[in-house]
């Protein structure tokens, strides 16, 4: 490396001649015209990063990092540098998006071929060498002054180089196809849904009511397992951070969401029942500055399953196993999103990557009280406000996305767009908020934009917009910025901040972020993990249970912070055994992080005898293998004889589901208005019945009067059973009961006790109603 002496001398060479030559080259996190030119300084720890920002010297500087990670910078771009180039990484990760809004020129993912070896062997340019970055382009290039400090490299290992490109070249097809098949975007998701077999990507009433079936989340976990891939994939490649150990954290978080997550969502929806859990999903379209929002509502599902996978893979969960528990949470997502959403399709990915969820009552607001940034310092003073208040959500969420979310865009009417974005800034579920107990819970930012040219605009499921151009804050022309003092402020209280407050919010925001930034550099590594996992664990419920009031109840009373057992265990296989850094990217590069539910015991065969029981109630004898039923815990033996157990109702209920999506439900029901149209006179019959005693001749009346109700019914029961095989043993059954009672056996007429034309005929009615997924309550026809 070289010397303090040495760096005076190297910068005056450069400003006496333009003589740079290129020495590696990336990928530009935006493109602009202008150059960016100055010392380089490598920052390989947090302890370098303080260093580096108490020298006074950050404004003019380029900094060389590792990773791709907002938070290991956190000072650094706060302070202003002048340049980024890392390592490792991409444009779409945290340290991309916080480069773009600050305005920071970045190249990332660079591979140098000249310069000096850092301690860990990577060739870098030495420290105070007067660096060129190029980002007129998406393929960035580094230049260093001529003369630049290098030394020579190891000769190559053929083999290894040859090996190690092989696997670069692996690793970039499954950067760019999922699963080496699959591509980005609105055509990878019209690819993926056409392997689907089910309609559980679409949020209709009836689907979010009910229990979901094992192929419908199987549905529902390979179209996740392509989504969150469109979404990260650039992700996979960020790097280390320095600072945070992430990929640590994350896979212990995602293991104990999974094994504690479904009993918390059981109790949320105890607490406020379906209808409740759907009303707290469509809080995003009614408020700013929540956390109820659309990265939160994605999470619930993704994020816990994710741990399923992970708990597979580590050998601690069985794969393809706990059927009832995965579905139970990708239940729980869908109800949210049939509220966010209203109903229709599920994702972004499949709204043409858009989320315009506000009511038109806050666009109408945000315009009125926008303030237009019609002068560059203006424009300065908010693009710092943006980036700073992003960082700092970054920086107490530990790195992850939970601290912050966009929504929309809005079109404006005049060829331009608003993005309402909401960044976190305080929560006190979290030890280390004292370093930010001065600044609100939120802040939300309504941006207005008005490009000169065409733009993709990408707002994704992770609540994240992506844009191209990437540099979208050049055509911003207005704002407007909202405060949430607490989580518990009432929406009635969300108030507009004016300049004073801007600055007074950023400068607090770059004390806290400095305090915060020191506070987690000198945690011991455990802590910092099992902080992470914290936040993993604690984001993507406590909103859901805040609103639905048992938040404190969970904390209190279930112990809610203590690790589970088994994710104990996988902590020491994760981060002692340093399998994460492996296994979080491969999992979720490969789409194996999202394992389908394995067939369990084929429990169709069985469906003719939970039918019978769906339909009687109670049997003496079951048409089926009483043992195997019994074995699966589906029916319930009673002196009286078998009822379905509870665990029965749902399995009759999701096979009966099943048959009834390969129905032709239309014609059914056509077939069915035929039955109820002699359903009235055989009610008439049978409540003249009653009235009438034994022996009296009008009995005999009677009978004649429902045997021609059963004559009546017999072509649109033969007409059924073309389309449902079962119903061609109605009409037998009802002639052998009419024949009885014609021949004075009056116990099959309508006696509840035999099997009459009264009982077969209810249990018809029954088999209609069912089938059809109606009730007989709402319909009337008893």
């Amino acid at each position: 490396m070289t010397t303090d002496a040495t760096i005076p001398m190297m910068q005056a060479a450069a400003q006496s001649a333009d003589n740079f030559n290129l020495i590696g080259t990336g990928l530009s996190v935006f493109e602009d015209d202008q150059p960016c030119e100055g010392p380089v300084v490598w920052l390989d720890s947090p302890a370098a990063v303080i260093e580096f920002v108490s020298g006074g010297a950050t404004s003019e500087s380029i900094v060389v990092a590792r990773g791709g990670t907002t938070t290991f910078l956190t000072p650094a771009l706060t302070a202003g540098v002048k340049g980024v180039v890392t390592l490792q990484g991409h444009p779409e990760s945290h340290l991309g998006i916080l480069s773009r809004e600050f305005g920071i020129p970045c190249i990332m993912g660079v591979s140098f071929t000249e310069g000096v070896h850092s301690k860990r062997g990577e060739l870098i340019p030495a420290d105070g060498v007067i660096v060129r970055l190029d980002v007129r382009e998406s393929d960035g290039r580094v230049f260093a002054e001529a003369g630049a400090p290098t030394e020579a490299s190891p000769a190559p290992d053929v083999e290894a180089e040859a090996a190690a490109q092989a696997q670069m070249e692996q690793v970039q097809l499954l950067l760019t196809k999922y699963r080496g098949e699959i591509p980005h975007h609105d055509e990878g998701d019209k690819q993926i849904r056409t392997g689907l077999k089910t309609q559980v990507l679409h949020l209709d009433n009836e689907s979010v009511q009910r229990e979901l079936r094992d192929d419908e989340a199987n549905d529902l976990l390979a179209y996740m397992g392509w989504n969150i891939w469109d979404f990260l994939a650039q992700r996979a490649t960020e790097g280390e951070s320095g600072l945070i150990p992430r990929q640590e954290y994350e896979a212990l978080g995602c293991a104990q969401m999974w094994l504690r997550y479904p009993e918390w969502y059981r109790r949320i929806t105890d607490a406020v029942g379906v209808d409740g859990l759907i009303e707290i999903g469509s809080t995003p379209r009614h408020e700013i500055g929540n956390k109820i929002n659309m990265v939160h509502i994605w999470c619930t599902g993704f994020v816990p399953s994710f741990g399923r996978g992970i708990l597979a893979d580590l050998g601690l969960l069985e794969p393809g196993g706990q059927h009832t528990e995965q579905r139970e949470v990708l239940q729980f997502m869908r109800r949210l999103y049939k509220g966010a959403w209203g109903g229709g399709p599920m994702f972004t990915s499949m709204r043409g990557y858009q989320a315009p969820l506000l009511d038109a009552e806050w666009l109408e607001r945000f315009r009125d009280e926008r303030t237009e940034l019609a002068d560059a310092e203006q424009r300065a003073l908010f693009q710092k406000f943006n980036a700073s208040t992003e960082l700092m959500g970054f920086l107490l969420h530990f790195d992850n996305r939970s601290g912050l979310a966009d929504s929309g865009p809005y079109p404006t009417g005049d060829g331009g767009f608003v993005i309402v974005r909401d960044h976190f800034l305080h929560d006190p579920v979290y030890h280390w908020h004292d370093v930010a107990e001065e600044l609100p819970h939120a802040i939300t930012q309504a941006m207005f934009f008005k490009p000169d040219r065409e733009m993709q605009l990408d707002l994704m499921d992770g609540a994240t917009l992506y844009t191209k151009p990437a540099n979208y804050l050049k055509y911003l022309t207005g704002a407007a910025v909202y405060i949430r003092d607490t989580h518990e402020t009432p929406v009635s209280e969300i108030r507009r901040a004016d300049d004073a407050e801007v600055e007074q919010i950023l400068a607090r925001c770059e004390t806290a972020s400095a305090k915060l930034y020191k506070r987690i550099a000198s945690m011991p590594a455990r802590d910092k993990v099992m902080a992470g996992a914290q936040v993993y664990y604690t984001e993507f419920v406590a909103p859901f249970a805040r609103a639905a009031g048992v938040w404190d109840e969970f904390v209190d009373e279930h112990d809610f912070f203590e690790l589970d057992p088994v994710a104990s265990e996988a902590y020491y296989r994760l981060v002692a055994g340093g399998r994460a850094a492996e296994l979080m990217p491969r999992l979720f590069l490969m789409g194996t992080g999202y394992p389908p539910l394995e067939p369990a015991v084929d429990l169709e065969p069985h469906f003719p005898a939970l039918h019978a029981l769906a339909l009687r109630g109670l049997l003496a004898s079951v048409p089926g293998d009483v043992e195997a039923l019994d074995t699966a815990g589906l029916i319930v033996s009673t002196d009286a004889g078998y009822l379905l157990s509870e665990e029965g109702h749902t399995v009759h209920d999701r096979l009966l589901a099943s048959e009834r999506e390969g129905l032709d439900g239309e014609r059914v029901g056509a077939i069915y208005e035929r039955f109820l149209a002699a359903n009235e006179p055989m009610k008439a019959a049978c409540s003249r019945w009653q009235t009438v005693s034994d022996g009296d001749e009008l009995r005999f009346e009677l009978i004649d009067e429902l045997a021609t109700c059963v004559e009546r019914v017999e072509p649109a029961l033969r007409r059924t059973a073309e389309l449902l095989p079962r119903f061609s043993g109605y009409a037998p059954r009802l002639r052998e009961a009419v024949a009885k009672a014609q021949d004075g056996d009056h116990d099959y007429a309508v006696s509840p006790l035999f099997d009459s034309i009264h009982t077969v005929w209810m249990e018809i009615h029954e088999d209609y109603l069912q089938t059809l997924g109606r009730s007989r309550e709402a319909e009337g026809s008893y």
